[in-house]
């Protein structure tokens, strides 16, 4: 059904409402986000904003679906060749997004905000199977995805959400503390991450991870 001229202004205008709020994390931090600073950008009465959001939280969670999902599609292409090669290169991509943009990335993933509830990898929406439900956060669904293609060559052993549990925890793990430390783990970032990650993937190809 073709949306209503109102539906559509309706939609643009939260959108707008989304850029401004995300801008503002990227300028202030996530503590610096405020109904009120969020409707100053926008020239609006802050009340003006519940019309269209519930509160803070629905916006946080609003970019954080569309966060997660910019993520996976940016993702998407990296380890296009599959197998075990592929399956590293995503992860080493990973933990390059986050060094690239580590405000988005700690906004996401690291703020500990009902924002992160939107793309948490969860055991009763995966249930052990790859295709994940959209509950789950589309980047982890990918690591999944791939994690079952090489079960299916026989390159890795195992459970499906446990292993793609594994090297999720794995790339945030290398992700969070290049982005928190920066250069300190190594005299070369891209150096630890690639230790980081084959190091799981040697561990996971030894000794087959059932659930966990």
């Amino acid at each position: 059904m073709a949306k209503t001229a109102r539906e559509r202004v309706r939609g643009e205008t939260r959108q707008e409402i989304l850029a401004a709020a995300e801008q503002l994390i990227r300028d202030e931090g996530l503590p610096g986000f405020t109904m009120r600073k969020l409707a100053g950008r926008l020239g609006c009465a802050p009340m003006s904003l519940y019309s269209y959001f519930a509160d803070k939280q629905a916006i946080l969670r609003a970019l954080a679906t569309h966060g997660f999902a910019r993520v996976a599609a940016d993702l998407a292409e990296a380890g296009g060749q599959g197998g075990i090669d592929g399956l590293r290169e995503l992860m080493l991509a990973f933990v390059r997004y986050a060094q690239d943009d580590p405000v988005h990335y700690r906004a996401l993933f690291m703020s500990g905000s009902p924002a992160d509830k939107a793309g948490r990898p969860d055991e009763a929406d995966c249930q052990g199977e790859a295709d994940c439900s959209d509950a789950v956060n589309p980047a982890y669904r990918l690591v999944a995805e791939r994690v079952a293609g090489c079960l299916e060559q026989g390159v890795l052993t195992g459970d499906v959400l446990a292993i793609s549990t594994v090297l999720w925890t794995t790339a945030h793990g290398a992700a969070s503390v290049l982005v928190t430390f920066g250069h300190r783990p190594a005299d070369s970032p891209e150096a630890y991450a690639a230790a980081v990650v084959d190091n799981a993937l040697a561990g996971l190809q030894a000794r087959p991870r059932t659930r966990l």
